[in-house]
């Protein structure tokens, strides 16, 4: 037989998902000023120089300590939340998995909390106070910011409006990374995805060739556009078809 709960339960309840929501929204602002690379320099007990990574991302935490040499000594990566504590900020880690490399991760059954604050573009990190941790003693790091590659910014899906020849065509563009490079897909709803036989960006300026065909002639169609804020435009022709076919684009992240 199904039982239904007092009111005052509803109310509590009620109550606490509130609170949850209220608390969610919190961290999740706090974090925001905490996004992107942050990296601090140290030297270990046999004067080795070593450096420490973390990247935030949304809710999200990857944590690499990195030797000298540039190999990855040690990944931990799992879920962060800021908490206000009297005066102190609190950085909370949870579901941490940890290993030697990212492909060599195993859950850690640990959770830890750090104090921290951000004071001239540093974030200042004081780790290892709230418990004993094995063979890592408390610490002060100070963080500095490392900027996002500005072609990273490409990265994602984008809804591109393209207008020439007297027309107006929509597609679906799509640039991802692979091994340092970019790679880039135009996606038509009409054709099916076209990848990029050329992509280079330089002086800002992103520049996409693609193999087409236009009323059964074979083609190059390039496409040169600049970044601003968070939206692409630029100018689209057909390569030996310029007088023809010559238009703009613009494009907006999905």
């Amino acid at each position: 037989m199904l039982k239904l709960m007092p009111d005052w339960s509803i109310a509590v309840s009620a109550c606490l998902l509130a609170a949850t929501r209220v608390f969610t929204a919190e961290s999740a602002a706090g974090l925001q000023p905490l996004q992107g690379k942050w990296s601090v320099t140290k030297t270990n007990r046999e004067n080795q120089r070593y450096s420490q990574l973390l990247e935030i991302k949304n809710d999200q935490f990857t944590f690499q300590i990195i030797g000298d040499d540039d190999r990855v000594r040690r990944v931990a990566k799992g879920t962060v939340q800021v908490e206000k504590s009297g005066a102190f900020e609190v950085l909370k880690t949870t579901a941490i998995q940890s290993g030697r490399s990212l492909d060599e991760l195993a859950p850690a059954a640990d959770r830890r909390s750090s104090v921290y604050t951000l004071r001239e573009g540093k974030l200042i990190i004081a780790s290892n106070f709230d418990k004993e941790h094995e063979n890592e003693p408390p610490a002060i790091d100070s963080y500095v910011h490392l900027e996002t590659p500005k072609e990273d910014k490409l990265l994602g899906n984008w809804k591109v409006a393209v207008s020439m020849a007297d027309q107006k065509i929509d597609y679906g563009l799509r640039i991802a990374k692979a091994n340092g490079k970019l790679e880039v897909t135009l996606i038509s709803p009409r054709s099916g995805e076209h990848k990029a036989r050329l992509v280079t960006y330089k002086a800002e300026e992103l520049i996409m060739e693609f193999d087409r065909e236009i009323q059964g002639n074979k083609v190059t169609v390039i496409y040169k556009g600049k970044l601003a804020g968070d939206k692409l435009s630029g100018t689209a022709t057909a390569k030996g078809f310029e007088d023809q076919y010559s238009g703009k684009w613009e494009a907006s992240k999905n």
